[in-house]
């Protein structure tokens, strides 16, 4: 399989699957301390959204190595989406302003 097609631990954070209206990628996110001499837990979190308004589904990891191996097992079969693209199709940013 194509490397560039997966999400990686260099990409991960503007990389992910589409397929028709949904998205799946991985954030961040943090269960609460369980006790008064504990502390957060940083969380890596699989979800897919429906129309980036409802969340569909998620898992949680406490490894960003494990939320790779899960998005990229799961969801390979939808196209792969790289949200930090820039749109050059016009916008502020393409203004002869600038």
């Amino acid at each position: 399989m194509d490397n560039e097609l997966l999400v990686t631990a260099q990409n991960w954070t503007y990389t992910g699957f589409e397929s028709s209206d949904l998205l799946a990628f991985i954030h961040l996110g943090a269960r609460p301390p369980e006790g008064e001499d504990s502390s957060a837990k940083l969380l890596y979190l699989v979800t897919v959204m429906k129309s980036l308004e409802e969340e569909v589904f998620q898992l949680e990891f406490e490894h960003l190595e494990e939320a790779i191996d899960a998005i990229n097992t799961k969801y390979n079969h939808w196209d792969f989406k790289n949200r930090g693209e820039t749109n050059t199709g016009g916008g502020c940013g393409s203004c002869a302003a600038h």
